[in-house]
């Protein structure tokens, strides 16, 4: 029994981290949108910071049941895009911890391990999608700019498939022009000036 109401209350805290970022989560929320009393958390978590470390537990957890799925993807668009609106929590935590959240000291390295695990499943895809020099680090350091871009830009009421269609289709284009300007300075450069 107590495992589900830990469970009860992960997943309610998971949502409003989703949400509002660190600074959503309270005690007094949690019980009110549970209906259960306050006393509950305490007595299963006992403190703020023992409930924040359970949900970087959660979330890495969720990180690595969903890496398992991307490596099933053929492809970004719709395989992934797709994967992230049946996981829209994860998508939107991950959007919390990495650009909108206000509040950090809660936020360490250890944050940042679930999003580690996503992207090396992502980064095959990625530089698939992307056809990036096979400098592994090069592409990873794109995938974290657009991921940084897609995550700036998504929330709870524009997380459908059409929205991320529309930025993926913005995302090409602006790689596109990069990599078309990278080519057509590398060409100027090749060239002898008279």
């Amino acid at each position: 029994m107590s495992k589900i109401k830990i469970e009860v209350w992960m997943k309610a805290g998971y949502k409003l981290l989703g949400r509002e970022g660190i600074e959503g989560i309270k005690v007094e929320r949690l019980a009110r949108i549970l209906q259960l009393n306050k006393s509950g958390f305490y007595h299963y978590f006992g403190s703020m910071d023992s409930y924040i470390k359970g949900l970087h537990q959660y979330h890495v957890n969720m990180a690595k049941a969903i890496a398992k799925e991307i490596a099933a993807c053929e492809s970004l668009d719709p395989d992934v895009l797709q994967l992230m609106l049946k996981h829209k929590s994860f998508f939107l935590v991950e959007s919390q911890l990495l650009v909108k959240s206000k509040t950090t000291n809660y936020f360490s390295s250890e944050f940042d391990e679930a999003g580690k695990i996503v992207n090396r499943e992502l980064l095959p895809l990625w530089r698939k999608a992307t056809q990036l020099p096979e400098n592994s680090e090069v592409a990873l350091s794109y995938l974290n700019i657009i991921l940084h871009f897609f995550y700036a830009r998504i929330n709870c009421d524009n997380l459908n498939y059409e929205y991320l269609h529309a930025l993926t289709f913005e995302t090409e284009e602006v790689l596109n022009k990069v990599m078309e300007e990278k080519h057509l300075s590398s060409e100027k450069i090749k060239k002898p000036t008279p």
